[in-house]
């Protein structure tokens, strides 16, 4: 017998090695609530079901299911629904996603249906699709277009090339594993500006973004934010390149400044991002 199983329903893979239906069923709790499965395993008097149910917790121990609380969902519903967005992305497919899986609360189907037309915000559109990859399905296309949509990084672009005219809008958002980012696994973000040769010096003492930093996606969005996002809120900072610029200092070829690390280098710019990805819903 094989340990291949829909993670969804760990309860049958316990079952079917013998283990007790009740213990089974408490040990499935145990994996979507993220609790310690340890004493239910401990509790089992056969040593033999008890190595067993030993086995199948390690292996789903670093699953990125573990925790989510997801018990009721139909991976093929799923599956099918993702391969269609993948293909032809849309709201109506995010927001069966999200429904079905509980992504969604009840004051964002509020929200969806009597506010915004049928349609999921930028934030709801995260929460439905940062569920996704830490599901481990991939998504294609570029993840902040698919979030905000080409009309608004259009627009975006066009305040930050009249704001800081010597400076190149980075703003991208990408699923990474806690290594890599410090954060927990999920889609994170950065944005940043990154100065032309030419370009003032950024004051030491501001805290305007111009390297790559990496946060949790989920922290784009406050409500406290101008705006409701980090966007609105550094351009509310500095209005323009000048506030936060070091007097009679400019960036050369080849400085600090202007010189990209490997990491930055793989990115690629929002005006980028809209030459060359296909259109996506607004």
């Amino acid at each position: 017998m094989t340990d291949s199983f829909e993670i969804g329903f760990p309860s049958g893979q316990f079952a079917a090695h013998g283990i007790d239906l009740d213990v089974a069923m408490a040990l499935e709790e145990a994996f979507h609530r993220g609790t310690d499965p340890q004493p239910i395993i401990d509790s089992i008097a056969d040593p033999a079901v008890r190595a067993k149910a030993q086995r199948i917790s390690n292996k789903l121990a670093e699953h990125p299911a573990r925790g989510q609380r997801n018990s009721g969902v139909n991976w093929g519903y799923v599956t099918e629904r993702v391969r269609r967005y993948n293909q032809k992305p849309s709201d109506d497919l995010l927001y069966r996603i999200g429904t079905h899986c509980d992504v969604l609360l009840p004051e964002d189907l509020d929200l969806i249906r009597c506010q915004q037309q049928g349609y999921l915000n930028p934030e709801q559109r995260f929460r439905v699709l940062n569920w996704i990859v830490r599901q481990g399905f991939k998504v294609q296309d570029d993840l902040a277009l698919l979030l905000f949509g080409r009309e608004q990084l259009a627009g975006w672009l066009e305040r930050s090339q009249q704001s800081y005219p010597d400076f190149e809008f980075f703003l991208a958002f990408e699923f990474l594993q806690k290594e890599q980012s410090g954060v927990d696994a999920g889609i994170c973000f950065t944005m940043h500006w990154i100065p032309l040769a030419g370009a003032p010096e950024p004051n030491v003492e501001c805290d305007f973004p111009w390297k790559l930093y990496w946060e949790s996606g989920d922290m784009f969005w406050a409500d406290w934010f101008p705006g409701g996002n980090q966007f609105e809120f550094n351009l509310s900072v500095y209005p323009n390149q000048q506030s936060f610029a070091t007097p009679n200092s400019f960036c050369e070829e080849g400085d600090r400044y202007t010189t990209l690390t490997d990491e930055e280098a793989e990115l690629i710019s929002v005006a980028q991002v809209l030459r060359h990805f296909a259109a996506v819903p607004a």
